[in-house]
């Protein structure tokens, strides 16, 4: 591609997503409690566009170690309750209750976000293969953060009980959450570093 088309392709994407998470922040003000704002989503949703922006693939990288293999269970329970009317895992139920609109093109980007981020990770390339630190220390801050400020009722990132209807018998649930993005980080890490495509030659 030339590199003028990438600048532009790049720069347009940036602006959209940017805009995007401001809106998504927005959004969390106003329609839910205080914490929402640290919603994963809404936090990946703007960094990402902030590192697309700034061409920033360590920045983008860090936010797909934390939402990607989560996004694909959202898009698994999304389509099944899409296509079937039924629900599987419940994870979506609330796109399928009424919301106010702008929460529901918000909630959209679990669709296309991942493809984006790939694709904007394959334009800049990945300079640095650490960026799991960056998600492990944010995944770690939050999680004491939304415990200290953040309710049950919400749940926001799960940090409370289970989204899914898994679980390890006899661990406290705290355990449970970390081990579970530690593992996603990792593989996540994992499958970036080791496509070519993503790295710089």
């Amino acid at each position: 591609m030339d590199n003028k088309i990438k600048s532009f392709v790049l720069t347009l994407i940036g602006t959209i997503y940017i805009t995007l998470g401001i809106l998504a922040f927005y959004n969390a003000i106003r329609y839910s409690e205080t914490a929402g704002i640290l919603w994963f989503s809404y936090i990946a949703f703007f960094l990402i566009g902030l590192g697309i922006i700034t061409r920033n693939s360590y920045l983008i990288a860090s936010q797909i170690n934390i939402i990607l293999i989560a996004y694909i269970f959202w898009n698994i329970d999304f389509f099944y309750i899409l296509i079937t009317s039924n629900s599987l895992w419940g994870i979506t139920n609330y796109f399928f209750s009424p919301r106010p609109t702008l929460s529901q093109l918000i909630t959209l980007q679990h669709i296309f976000t991942i493809p984006v981020s790939l694709f904007s990770i394959y334009l800049i390339k990945l300079k640095r293969r650490d960026f799991w630190k960056f998600s492990l220390a944010q995944i770690t801050i939050f999680f004491f953060i939304i415990r200290i400020i953040g309710s049950g009722e919400e749940n926001i990132n799960c940090v409370f009980e289970n989204c899914l209807p898994l679980g390890i018998p006899f661990v406290p649930y705290p355990i449970v959450w970390f081990l579970a993005y530690i593992i996603m980080i990792f593989l996540t890490t994992l499958l970036l570093t080791k496509t070519k495509i993503f790295l710089e030659k």
